[in-house]
């Protein structure tokens, strides 16, 4: 008998056995119920491998722990998680607050799973020194699940992998469990992998990467797949095979493929009472010749099938072939299914557990992240897939890629496949080449042939109906089936990302990981990886606290070389060119508007964008609607108004105009104006902050310096001892992505045509017209705005001018949603920061800290150092962060031009106009609203040609 612990749930005393995971000893407690949704509703533990985060848990003060990866201790207190947890009261995350520590090895190994402990194994044996880094407590994954309840009961599948994980030990290679992989990045030719372990976080250095890191399951939504009762058949596996919990009361399990077989049978031999399995296949006696082939291919594997067969019959458990189960309902967790059988009615079935196990697909962020080349793949959902080779090679010489985290192929060829990346690294580099390669190579090909066959066996013939509209497609954000289909239909959505920022689906604590799929399939067939949304940093979501470090300051954008925006020019089918009224070159929110602008006073408008409308820094930026000048960049140090001062009245114009108009968009755009605040921790930042109120009051701006104690009459969670501060009434913001996505919808409406994916090639005068043309297509203008952002400086030398625009990466980060924390938009004196709480109650963490290039693919990255330095600066003002978890950063291209925005007609090139500005949320409607304006010749505004770029050219006027 294993030793017993007891712990407190919600203030009740519940009984564990020493070994298991919270979510374990509740879940054989009958306790299904960890945490509350952002929607209200009740949620329990799900995939079983901390990827869902639909286990957090409250634990010792702590909030939004997963439950499943925390073991239980001897007197944890532990509740369920809130909707929204209040950081304010919350226990820190993480308490070292040292520089974060950099281990060096040769070969990291990401995995400790088949794949992972052969290929660790064999290069330790061959002199490497070779770290492994796995997340879970015991290694072994999933297929090899150890037993930490009773480490000596171990049948033969387990023992096999304790033999694996022995010799593992043996060979030298070292083994970090509990060790969460967080980021990745290359820098100075080596690569550094971000760790996270007892909530400390540090950085592995090392010149080569093995990604084992298996494969996650992919249930398909369907009504009430998110009560408290369904799991996932993996998550059901681990439970009874590692922590000894069956789980409770009626149990179906449903879906495709083997592995719900082999866990039904499982369950039967635990006691468990088991009503059927539902399977979409037809019974291998249906596909005779394809089972004997399988039985020819591997007759071990094949009669393990079998006895898993023999055994369900034995106990009477009815194996429901051609079978979907297309319902899941219940009062607050689950009471009954619904079961749809080919050519027969559909049946309800009382049930209090659903294992839901609908196929596999790799885990590919960490290869993505380190930009791998993918590959579009269909079976069983569609997804990016890393090419590699049986080796793992990859077209990344860095990075390798074997087992499940490639392609599910089951444990022996993910074990022969770690050989063979071992064998490869090894020759590579001079070492000692191990036995057996011939074997791998047979055991490689061999296994590969057989999931071929598996596979064919198992192809399901029936398929869930389409999602209702009341279905919950993304858990995280509660996003149903009708709203993506609402966004998809009325925007004319076409890609994931754009839909992302629509309706936030994908957006939550999992990125997406159990909800992309579905998405995919409501919109177009994707072509490339570019069509599936960008891995995130952290790939998991990591303390605050954890990574807040102190970084040395910073004056000016640090500006970096963009590739050109430019495509190529194409000889037209036709001479004949479109006459339009007006070309807009740029679909990001100040391009949106004054083409909006232009079509509802009657004018025919394209707008040309080379990638997706709003995709940029339009909708990648933090929401600040400034009225008041950034004192961390200086602003107010110059004599007499500088050019961001002169910008004020136009900022205060458009926020106006933001309030105006948001009455007028089919959606919410979070748009409040809910004051700014700019807190002084120097004498020297309280001067400088009086100096900029003098100028801001001069201007009009209602500013005002403030006490030391008024300043937690505005912010009462902010850290003692600031000497004071400035509050601006009129500072305020929005949601970025919700408001391109209207302002995007609304020009559509009113005639403009979006042509995305068209990069604008030339711009010929052509009389009093232009002749514009991107690809194979032309039209003929009469008029072209340049709103192109960090591309107008190339665009406007298409017309022989010069522009001084450069390209300025910056990042954004983002946390979890927590109960109401800051109340206003927050600043420092003379630190990066801007600091503001979003609807949904996630914080929004950004400030001007410059962002990097992927050194792969070129597109905005965050930086490693300014993350920290970023988050340090948010806490330094905000304790209760030290509380809360960050689910993602972005990075998205801004611009870096004089500190005002570009607006007016070129001097010397009539009809040819710029709208551009690194601020461009808060100035966009004026921007749009006057450049509009001024083509259409109405009566133009003195007070705006200190943003003419003549300014550039010299031209007095």
């Amino acid at each position: 008998m294993s030793d017993r612990l007891s712990f407190t749930f919600n203030d009740s005393s519940v009984s564990a056995k020493s070994g298991q995971t919270l979510t374990a000893a509740l879940m054989a407690a009958g306790r299904i119920v960890h945490r509350t949704a952002l929607d209200g509703s009740e949620r329990g533990p799900f995939c079983g491998i901390g990827a869902c985060q639909d286990c957090l848990l409250e634990v010792d003060g702590q909030m939004s722990r997963r439950g499943c990866m925390t073991p239980v201790r001897e007197g944890m207190r532990v509740r369920s998680n809130e909707r929204l947890p209040d950081a304010a009261v919350s226990a820190p995350l993480s308490q070292d607050e040292g520089r974060l520590a950099e281990h060096l090895c040769d070969v990291l190994v990401v995995g400790a799973g088949p794949a992972g402990l052969v290929a660790a194994t064999e290069l330790a044996r061959g002199g490497v020194d070779v770290l492994v880094v796995d997340e879970r407590h015991i290694p072994g994954g999933q297929y090899f699940k150890q037993n930490a309840v009773h480490p000596e009961r171990q049948d033969d599948q387990a023992r096999k992998g304790r033999h694996l994980i022995d010799g593992m030990r043996a060979s030298g290679a070292r083994l970090w469990h509990d060790t969460l992989v967080w980021c990745a990045h290359r820098e100075g030719g080596s690569l550094v992998i971000g760790g996270l372990r007892d909530g400390e976080a540090f950085y592995i250095r090392t010149q080569h990467v093995i990604v084992a890191t298996g494969a996650q399951e992919t249930p398909t939504p369907r009504p009430g797949w998110t009560l408290p009762g369904v799991i996932t058949t993996g998550a059901g596996q681990t439970l009874l095979r590692a922590y000894e919990t069956v789980s409770p009361g009626r149990v179906i399990i449903a879906g495709n493929g083997p592995l719900n077989l082999q866990l039904a049978a499982e369950l039967v031999g635990r006691g468990a009472d088991v009503v059927a399995v539902v399977e979409a296949a037809p019974s291998p006696v249906k596909r005779l010749l394809l089972a004997g082939r399988l039985s020819a291919a591997s007759p071990n594997l094949a009669i393990a099938g079998m006895r898993h067969l023999w055994t369900l019959r034995r106990a009477g458990v009815p194996v429901l072939w051609e079978s979907v189960l297309t319902r899941i309902e219940g009062g607050g967790r689950v009471e009954r299914v619904t079961v749809k059988q080919a050519g027969a009615e559909a049946r309800l079935i009382e049930v209090d557990t659903v294992c839901l196990g609908d196929g596999f697909v790799p885990t590919s962020e960490l290869p993505r992240l380190l930009g791998c080349l993918q590959e579009v793949r269909e079976w069983p959902v569609t997804h990016p897939e890393t090419g590699r080779q049986p080796d793992g090679r990859t077209d990344q010489a860095d990075v390798s890629v074997i087992g499940e985290a490639g392609r599910f192929g089951g444990a022996f060829m993910a074990q022969a496949q770690g050989k063979l990346c071992a064998v490869r690294l090894l020759e590579r580099s001079g070492k000692v080449m191990p036995l057996g390669l011939d074997r791998s190579r047979r055991m490689y090909r061999d296994n590969a042939r057989f999931q071929a066959l598996l596979w064919k066996l198992y192809q399901p013939v029936v398929a869930l109906p389409a999602p209702e509209d009341a279905t919950i497609l993304c858990r995280c954000e509660c996003v149903t089936a009708g709203t993506v289909r609402a966004r998809v239909t009325e925007d004319g959505i076409a890609d994931l990302a754009a839909l992302k920022r629509a309706t936030r689906a994908g957006m939550g604590r999992c990125q997406g990981r159990f909800c992309q799929a579905s998405l995919m399939k409501v919109l177009s067939k994707p072509k490339s990886e570019k069509d599936f949304t960008a891995p995130q940093i952290p790939m998991r979501p990591v303390p605050v606290a954890a990574l807040a470090r102190q970084k040395p300051e910073w004056r000016g954008h640090v500006r970096v070389p963009i590739p050109s925006g430019l495509g190529q020019a194409v000889q037209s089918v036709s001479a004949t060119a479109e006459i339009v009224d007006v070309v807009v070159v740029g679909g990001g929110i100040v391009g949106l508007f004054a083409a909006l602008f232009l079509a509802e006073a009657g004018k025919s408008v394209v707008v040309l964008e080379r990638g997706r409308a709003g995709a940029m820094a339009s909708g990648g930026n933090a929401g600040s609607l400034h009225a008041q000048l950034m004192a961390f960049d200086a602003s107010a140090d110059t004599d007499g108004p500088s050019m961001p001062a002169q910008t004020l009245a136009l900022q205060r114009e458009s926020i106006s105009m933001w309030e105006a108009l948001r009455g007028t968009f089919d959606r919410d755009l979070e748009i409040k104006v809910s004051g700014g605040l700019v807190v002084a921790e120097t004498e020297a930042d309280m001067e400088r902050l009086r100096s900029k109120v003098e100028v801001e009051r001069s201007l009009g701006v209602d500013a005002r310096v403030l006490a030391p104690d008024d300043l937690h009459k505005i912010e009462p969670n902010l850290r003692d001892g600031f000497l004071g501060g400035a509050y601006c009434s009129e500072e305020g913001k929005i949601n970025p992505m919700a408001a391109t996505q209207a302002v995007l919808a609304q020009a559509r409406r009113a005639g403009v045509r979006v042509e995305e994916l068209t990069a604008l090639s030339t711009i010929q005068p052509d009389g009093a017209r232009f002749r514009v043309r991107a690809g194979a297509a032309s039209w003929s203008a009469g008029a072209v705005v340049n709103a192109a952002g960090a591309y107008a400086g190339e665009i406007a030398e298409l017309v022989g001018k010069s522009l001084p625009v450069f390209g300025a990466p910056l990042q954004m980060i983002v946390t979890e949603p927590v109960a109401p924390l800051v109340f206003s938009l927050l600043a420092h004196a003379s630190r990066h920061l801007t600091l503001k709480q979003a609807g949904n109650g996630s914080l929004l963490i950004g400030g001007g800290w410059s962002a990097g290039l992927d050194p792969v693919h070129g597109h905005p990255r965050p930086l490693r150092e300014n993350l920290e330095g970023n988050l340090w600066v948010a806490q330094r003002l905000i304790p209760a962060l030290g509380a809360v978890n960050i689910v993602r950063s972005w990075a998205a291209m801004n611009i870096d031009i004089d500190g005002a925005p570009i607006l007016g007609e070129s001097p010397d090139v009539p009809g040819f106009f710029t709208a551009v500005t690194a601020n461009g949320v808060t100035l966009a409607p004026a921007m749009g609203r006057h450049v509009a304006d001024m083509v259409l010749r109405r009566s133009e505004r003195p007070d705006l040609k200190i943003f003419s770029p003549a300014r550039f050219y010299g031209d007095p006027s």
